[in-house]
């Protein structure tokens, strides 16, 4: 009995110490289903949160005056368009180009080569179209010496030419042009396609860098034969600084022939994908302000002092004559951004 009961004992005494030195499992809790995301739904174009922005480019963005000037013109755009406006400077084009593309800025204002480039990569829909100094579009006109021995085609009366460039440019063939600057579309690009457009080869030019420059070189003889200012938007031979000391330069430097006015001024375009209400709220908006003196200021001096009399409705095809010219030079136009 005695050895029984020992025995006993030493069976519990080992079951005993196998339960203490087994492993203590921790049951694994239930993986909790993860809640779903949500994706906050964007809010409109002209939302305080998601303000139609306009792009200007100046040359120094940080100066305290254009900072000023934006603001005030964000002010009253928000308030005549019943959207929230936000006026954005940069210092160059490329800059002002890529913010169009990344979708940062909606509207801008842009020359009318910079419009072409913009427009040809899908960033640009012209809108609105700037009178600058009485006239919507302007043109180039070719000068020459009274005393030279080309004939005119121009009657200074009617300001239009009485031929065709076919029938007046020819005699130009073998002489000496003065351009202006070889990215000035008035001064350079559009009278020297023209030339090229009817196989019309000339000399070597002269760049004069500047339309009175051109009136001097005329004036003067013996530099170039003839030359080409812009033309329609105002006459260079009646420039202040020309006629000051050389008050007879209108009757010794005339008009040879003169283009239609084929180049658009200054316009207002929107990305693509701006929507057609928002457009045509800030549309609207700006047409108001160019109409308010003070908002014009405004508006002129973040286009760096370029005057604007008032802002009309186009669409695209006005671009097109001056696209046709100047496809017989194919300029890059990425390299002449702001022209």
């Amino acid at each position: 009995m005695k050895r029984h009961a020992s025995c006993t004992i030493w069976v519990i005494l080992g079951l005993v110490l196998l339960t203490s030195c087994s492993p203590t499992t921790t049951p694994i809790p239930a993986t909790a289903t993860p809640l779903p995301t949500l994706t906050p739904t964007p809010q409109p174009l002209g939302h305080p949160e998601n303000p139609l922005v306009i792009g200007f480019v100046v040359e120094n963005p940080q100066t305290p005056e254009y900072q000023s000037a934006a603001q005030r013109l964000s002010t009253a755009l928000t308030e005549r368009a019943k959207l929230s406006v936000q006026i954005r400077l940069f210092e160059t084009y490329t800059d002002l180009i890529a913010s169009l593309e990344d979708g940062v800025v909606h509207a801008v204002f842009l020359p009318p080569l910079t419009y072409i480039y913009a427009h040809e990569k899908g960033l640009a829909e012209v809108e609105l179209l700037a009178n600058h100094f009485g006239v919507y579009f302007y043109g180039s006109m070719f000068l020459a010496n009274a005393e030279s021995n080309f004939t005119r085609y121009f009657d200074p009366v009617t300001n239009r030419s009485t031929a065709p460039a076919e029938t007046a440019l020819p005699q130009l063939a073998g002489t000496r042009p003065c351009w202006v600057d070889p990215t000035s579309i008035a001064g350079y690009l559009l009278p020297a396609a023209l030339l090229k457009q009817i196989d019309i080869e000339t000399l070597p030019a002269v760049i004069a860098r500047t339309p009175s420059a051109v009136v001097r070189a005329l004036y003067i003889k013996g530099i170039c034969d003839f030359g080409a200012t812009f033309a329609i938007s105002g006459d260079p031979r009646t420039a202040s600084t020309v006629l000051n000391d050389l008050p007879d330069a209108e009757q010794r430097v005339v008009i040879l022939w003169q283009t239609e006015p084929i180049i658009p001024n200054l316009n207002v375009s929107f990305h693509p994908r701006v929507p057609a209400a928002a457009r045509q709220a800030a549309t609207s908006a700006l047409m108001d302000a160019v109409s308010d003196a003070d908002l014009n200021a405004l508006i002129s001096q973040l286009n760096q002092g370029y005057a604007l009399q008032a802002l009309k409705r186009v669409d695209d095809s006005v671009y097109n004559p001056l696209r046709e010219i100047l496809s017989a030079l194919s300029p890059d136009l990425e390299t002449l951004l702001g022209r």
